[in-house]
This record gives C-alpha cells, structure tokens and sequence, in this order.
C-alpha cells in the first residue's frame, strides 16, 4: 500500500496561524531564517501525532500545556481550537486508488480538551457517533477521555493515519550520542540519539545492513575504515568506536567529531525506518562539510518514499544546493505568521538553486 499526501493543513499552534500544503513531495526541504517557524511546523505534526496515539490529554502535557501551544495572534477564545487536517491518497491491495480525509479538532485546550474528529472517502464517513451509535453512555465517556477515535476504528485497507503510526521526529544531540548507555532500548533511535550505541550494536548483526552503513560513512567522512559499536568489560555498556586508514588503534566516541557522530545518527535513522511512516529531520547539516552534505542529500532523496516520506529543514546553502526541482519549500514569518510555499520554477532559473535563494531572486526563505 502506498500512500500521497494530498493536502495537509495545520492551525492554531504557535506561530502558524493558518497553515495549507498541497502536494508534498517525499523528500521535501524546509528552508528559512530561525524564528521563522519551521521548528514549529514539525512540532505541530509531532503535536497530532501523539494525539492520534496517546491522546489530548498525554499531547498537550508533552508539549508544555496551552501557554506554549497556542497561537498569540489569535484571541484567547479562538487560541483555544487546534485544526488539522491530512488528505492522503492510497493505493489499496486491490490495485484501487482511495483518498481519505482526516480532520481533527481540539476544542477546550486550557481546560479539558474534546476532539472533534471524522474520517471520510468517496462512499463513507465515520466520526465518534458512529463507533459508538448504541451506546451514548461510551461515547461521552470516550469524549471526555480525550482519546483519538482512529486508535478504535475499523476501516478496511486503513490503520488509523498509518504516516502518524509510525512517526519519529529528530533532533540529533551529539553529546547525548557519544555517550556510552547500558540496559537502553534499542526498538528505534531517540530524538537526541542517545541510544545510538545500543541501536547500532543490533544493526550490525545484519551483514548487508552494517555494511551498507560503513558504505555512505566511508563515502562521506573520507579516511574513514571503520565504526561499530562495542561492549565495555567492565560496566557492559555499548560504546562506539571509530579506526580511521593507517592508524592501528581505534578511537572512541568522544575523540570524534560532533559532525561525524551526527551523520551517523542520521544515516542509522533513515535506514532502520519502518516500512511506513513519517521522519522529520531539525538541520542536518550541522558540522558537515559541503560536499558531506551533498552526498546526505542524495541519502535522504534514494530513502524517501510515498510510504516513508522523509522532511527537513534547513538554513543551509549548501543543502539547498543538492536539491531538484519541487523539493524546496521557502518558510518565512509575515507579521508573526509562519507562511510557506513551494519552490517550483528551479529549472527555470539563470543561477543555482542556493544562489537564487540566497540573492532573495526566490522571493522568500532567507536564512537570515
């Protein structure tokens, strides 16, 4: 099953007063100044996600309360509605294309949060009446729990927003990855990479896993022989060591640079992916080279899919400079306002895409 996302539509969450896309591609790029918004366009969607599998009670608690979610450009009565919305297109097992429209709201952010929510294609419409239609008694109870109903409903061909089952959004700290762990889940990285020792000490029981990731290192960090985790004797915890050409010893995590450790992260985040789902990825670019970050580039376009959409942002030229048409979008803040739009003339252009955002000829998304 593949999926598109049509149009997705985000309000009322910080800086985003209204915000609608139409058409985003698997590997898209959002670039802009700091403060412009991006951080909080990817909050946003981690905001629903953990509605959609924890609830508006457990999301709101997890993203500071209704003082730091609320949109300060609105007035408090209207602060108090989250809107979202996903329309995503499906190819069913049946080899027929369905599209779904998911709409959410979160009304009473301060106090006690009720969903309104429905799910919709072609032929049928569900909504929290309908899961509940023979017992009202459940249904307020349900309502008042702050609960997704996709985590309840039956739908042939769907799961629940299967981009939002699967949702891992990054914000690697290469501090906390070069930290030695013992006893640490190794499921899926953290936000931060801190069990990325522990996470790549299970990759590399996979051979052809362990050598693709030596691979893109040895090609991005040139001398590079060699990296894997390892178990300390004497506190059994995982460690990472490096061992670069011509050199006997290896070196451990903290003689490496914060560059390296955190292209490591990342490589490790694209390839142990679900076989669908959403990764959102906060600057990338951070301590590499330029040329390093083309070639992540060409990483994360080879990995993105429909079913694995892979979005970033950026503030980085040389980033913006390995990317193809349609795979940029330029976020800027109008009047406290996060705004974006796509960049869709690059072919167009008498200079480089980096240069063209740069001179401001793009009209937008400076990174400045």
């Amino acid at each position: 099953m593949t999926g598109i996302i049509r149009f997705l539509k985000i309000a009322n969450y910080r800086s985003i007063d209204v915000l609608e896309l139409h058409d985003i591609k698997p590997f898209s790029v959002f670039a802009g100044p700091n403060g412009a918004g991006k951080t909080n366009f990817f909050e946003a969607l981690d905001f629903v996600n953990w509605i959609i599998r924890f609830g508006a009670n457990t999301a709101i608690k997890k993203h500071g309360g209704f003082k730091n979610i609320r949109c300060f450009r609105r007035n408090l009565e209207a602060a108090r509605v989250f809107e979202f919305e996903l329309v995503l297109e499906l190819d069913t097992e049946t080899q027929q294309t369905e599209t779904f429209t998911y709409h959410l709201e979160i009304h009473q952010l301060d106090t006690v949060p009720r969903l309104k929510e429905s799910l919709e294609n072609r032929s049928q419409k569900w909504t929290v009446n309908d899961v509940f239609k023979d017992n009202e008694e459940s249904q307020q109870a349900f309502l008042r729990s702050g609960q997704s109903f996709l985590s309840i409903l039956s739908v042939p061909h769907f799961s629940g927003i299967p981009l939002f089952n699967n949702f891992r959004l990054y914000r690697i700290d290469p501090i906390e990855a070069k930290s030695p762990i013992k006893n640490y889940d190794d499921s899926e990285l953290d936000c931060n990479g801190r069990n990325l020792a522990a996470v790549l000490n299970r990759l590399e029981k996979n051979e052809d896993m362990r050598e693709t990731i030596l691979e893109w290192m040895e090609l991005i960090v040139p001398g590079l022989e060699n990296v894997q985790s390892e178990s300390e004797r004497l506190t059994g915890s995982h460690v990472l060591t490096f061992k670069e050409e011509g050199i006997k010893d290896v070196f451990p995590a903290h003689l490496i640079s914060d560059g390296t450790i955190y292209l490591l992260s990342i490589l490790v985040a694209l390839l142990d992916r679900p076989s669908f789902g959403l990764t959102l990825i906060e600057e990338p670019e951070r301590g590499l080279h330029p040329k390093a970050i083309i070639e992540l580039v060409e990483a994360f376009r080879e990995q993105a899919t429909y079913e694995r959409p892979i979005w970033v942002t950026t503030h980085n030229e040389a980033l913006v400079r390995g990317l193809n048409n349609h795979e940029l979008w330029l976020v800027d803040k109008k009047q406290g306002r996060t705004t974006m739009k796509p960049v869709q003339v690059t072919d167009k252009l008498a200079s480089s895409l980096d240069q063209a955002w740069l001179t401001n000829a793009l009209n937008g998304g400076l990174p400045w």
